[in-house]
């Protein structure tokens, strides 16, 4: 029983919070709170038994703490699922990738989907508690491969809510570069030489943006370790790439805003 513990007991997927956009996310995500708790609930119970089999030895308490263990195990993998469920909607939501993308992590999350459906069918069949520690070493072995997918997921989820922001960043510099054009004959040779160091300035936020972007990629490509603090770390790394690649766009935005600014002033 101590062996079954150890195997049931820590669930180390830490999950992500997500931004909720609709309403179908926003359904998808009660649901996964409601799984939680029941797995919280179940979990509670099969420690329970698990004291009172280790204590009394019973065929009675064995029993007892079997049905618990089963009844967390398949709770366990409702839990997850509905955790990939709400990943997929979220993916459904996301207006900044391409169906390409969408498409490659939903058949990823799919595929995920579909053992822990295969796994839970087997956990029906558990008929003593070296059953549940054979059976529960199954999801075990899995673990890294979809905890590398739910993470993989949750960082194309992010860059494309980035990519959304950098469309509408591209189409703000090429309207302002335009504006900047039509003003040229008015403007001092100054204030032009002003204007088209500016325009190179957030030119080259969207170039450090993208090179970001680049290494963000790669990485998420590579997020498959021997362990799940290998994977945290990087995942750690990507999040602060995330988050520089973000930072790059606002200061070009702020630099666009500046230099809206600057044309439409008249010496």
């Amino acid at each position: 029983m101590k062996a079954i513990l150890s195997l049931l007991i820590v669930l180390v997927i830490l999950l992500t919070p997500i931004t909720l956009v609709s309403a179908t996310s926003e359904k998808a995500y009660q649901d996964y709170l409601f799984q939680y708790d029941q797995y919280r609930l179940k979990l509670n119970n099969f420690k329970v038994a698990r004291t009172e089999y280790l204590k009394f030895k019973t065929l009675l308490a064995e029993t007892t703490a079997l049905d618990t263990v089963k009844a967390m195990m398949i709770q366990r993998n409702s839990f997850l699922r509905s955790y990939l469920l709400l990943l997929t909607e979220k993916l459904n939501e996301n207006q900044g990738l391409t169906p390409i993308d969408k498409q490659l992590y939903q058949t990823l999350i799919q595929n995920e989907n579909t053992f822990l459906v295969n796994h839970t069918q087997l956990i029906s069949s558990i008929g003593s508690i070296s059953d549940a520690t054979d059976i529960s070493k199954q999801l075990e072995s899995h673990y890294l491969i979809l905890y590398a997918g739910i993470r993989q997921t949750l960082t194309t989820l992010s860059l494309g809510e980035l990519m959304k922001i950098n469309t509408q960043y591209k189409n703000n510099f090429e309207a302002l570069q335009k504006l900047a054009e039509i003003n040229k004959a008015s403007e001092t040779p100054e204030k032009q030489s002003t204007i088209d160091r500016w325009l190179l300035q957030i030119n080259n936020k969207q170039n450090l943006y993208q090179q970001k972007v680049e290494q963000i990629l790669m990485s998420n490509s590579q997020l498959k370790g021997n362990s799940q603090l290998e994977m945290d770390e990087l995942f750690v790394k990507i999040q602060n790439n995330l988050n520089e690649a973000k930072q790059y766009l606002n200061e070009g935005t702020s630099f666009m805003q500046e230099l809206i600014t600057l044309i439409q002033y008249k010496e």
